[in-house]
């Protein structure tokens, strides 16, 4: 501490009646406690006046406080999902956004309870349950399976703002493929954990924007899990978690000025529900289509803990049985409700892949090409450059890139490019369980030069690069040179 500044903080402290100011009471002209106006100077009220805010001084008496209710048994199951979707950290903690983090999404719970439709919001980094609302049974969407007795509905909610106030449009991108990781996280695990599971796609559960009256705070529902029949005896959580009812209480709505505000107006109007979508007529996707899950879903759901972001890779040459057992996991059937978009394309680039000659070949429900359809090799300085200067991918052995139409996926609108979207984080969460079970180190990346892929993987000139990961031998790397570890207060995502 400099001399300055411990003057500052002597006269600070000889001040009477300040360290107690901040509990007694405000003044009626600026707002501010009324020791802290007695004593403020001339040059002093804006200073004083914004501490009063930082510092949350006079929080409103008459303020709702919820009452503590049991957690409902209805919410068990559920809770105890988010349990072991969280596990899987190498130091304890929770999983990185490409391995299905919880954080920053926020999941809701709806659920039959006291005989009565209730929404739950559900924070599992603080383990708290909030009774939001009651919904009507007239309010509930047509379509959707109605939750009752052992059947609840998982949803998980976007803000987009969170990545696009730092990447820009491109945010929005990031914020879908990570959320579409964790879906499919938590679609693995819970079909060892309810006799029947199904995904649903933002087209099917929009309706449920309105009735919680997420757009008037940057939300949306970007999927859900319909959970039916636990296949265990409901049980309370292993651990504590509270529950609070705030029903009644009102929604915060979100400021003009806010930086999420801003980035939800930047956002292509959504279709109100009901609203008619085009047909593409191209056919469904290829790849993880909709059937009943067989035994390599309950396989990646074992690799799921061991699933790991490599941070760079040693240049070694990798088996091919190895990469072909990764891919495998691509077509590995999920029961998710996907809209008719076109045909979804997945290339894998060989540099360095024993058995394999160096180029581009298609994969086709998850079984790779016997021929390339180009023969090249890309050597270290054009992959830095493609994936933006990221150094740390240099010596990586081969990439698999997403790829789905153009045409296709803007037919459709906004729903388009969610739909391909969430295909791309679905298949590349499959490969990254993929990977880990025949133990190569993978990691993912959305920050690229898309027409760079596009030439090196010759993909179909009609086709867009959505999403791009990496494979290899892992390194020794602790940190991603790109990423430094950073404050948790300082963290965009």
């Amino acid at each position: 501490m400099d001399r300055s500044s411990v003057a500052y903080h002597n006269s600070w402290n000889t001040r009477e009646d300040v360290s107690g100011g901040l509990a007694d009471g405000l003044d009626g002209d600026r707002g501010l406690p009324a020791s802290l106006a007695r004593h403020s100077t001339e040059a002093e009220p804006d200073v004083v006046a914004f501490w009063h805010r930082m510092a949350l001084a006079a929080p409103a008496a008459d303020a709702p406080r919820p009452g503590r209710i049991p957690v409902p048994a209805e919410l068990h199951p559920v809770l105890q999902l988010l349990e072991v979707a969280c596990r899987g950290s190498r130091h304890g903690g929770i999983s990185v956004p490409s391995a299905g983090a919880l954080y920053p999404y926020e999941h809701a719970v709806v659920a039959e309870h006291a005989g009565e439709l209730a929404v739950f919001a559900v924070d599992a980094a603080r383990r708290s349950v909030h009774l939001q609302c009651r919904i009507r049974p007239a309010e509930w969407p047509g379509g959707l399976p109605l939750p009752g007795p052992g059947r609840t509905l998982l949803l998980t909610n976007v803000r987009p703002w969170l990545s696009m106030r730092k990447y820009g449009d491109r945010g929005y991108l990031y914020a879908h493929l990570d959320a579409a990781h964790l879906s499919t996280h938590l679609l693995c695990l819970a079909q060892s954990r309810f006799e029947r599971t199904r995904g649903l796609t933002a087209r099917e559960v929009r309706p449920l924007d309105q009735v919680l009256g997420l757009p008037g705070r940057c939300r949306f529902v970007h999927s859900a899990l319909w959970l039916d029949s636990p296949t265990a005896p409901s049980s309370a959580p292993r651990e504590s978690w509270a529950c609070v009812d705030q029903h009644g209480a009102p929604l915060r709505q979100t400021l003009p000025e806010h930086p999420e505000q801003q980035c939800w107006q930047r956002l292509p109007a959504r279709p109100q529900p009901g609203t008619p979508v085009a047909d593409s007529g191209a056919g469904s996707f290829t790849a993880a289509r909709v059937a009943a899950a067989g035994p390599v879903a309950g396989q990646l759901a074992v690799a799921a803990p061991r699933r790991r972001s490599a941070k760079d890779f040693t240049g070694e040459t990798v088996p091919v049985g190895d990469v072909r057992r990764a891919l495998r996991a691509t077509g590995t059937r999920l029961p998710w409700d996907l809209p008719v978009t076109g045909t979804f394309g997945i290339t894998v680039l060989a540099r360095r892949v024993a058995g394999l000659a160096a180029g581009a070949y298609r994969v086709y429900d998850g079984t790779l090409a016997p021929e390339p359809v180009a023969e090249h090799v890309v050597d270290g300085d054009e992959l830095v450059r493609i994936c933006m200067g990221q150094e740390h991918l240099r010596h990586a052995a081969a990439a698999v890139v997403f790829h789905a139409p153009r045409d296709a996926i803007f037919q459709l609108g906004i729903d388009g490019v969610d739909a391909a979207l969430l295909r791309a984080g679905v298949l590349a969460h499959l490969l990254c369980l993929g990977a880990a079970d025949a133990g190569l180190a993978i990691t993912t990346i959305g920050g690229f030069d898309a027409a760079g892929w596009h030439r090196v993987s010759a993909l179909p000139q009609r086709d867009e690069a959505l999403y791009v990961a990496l494979v290899g031998q892992a390194g020794v790397v602790a940190v991603k040179l790109d990423r430094l570890q950073r404050a948790y207060a300082h963290d965009e995502a």
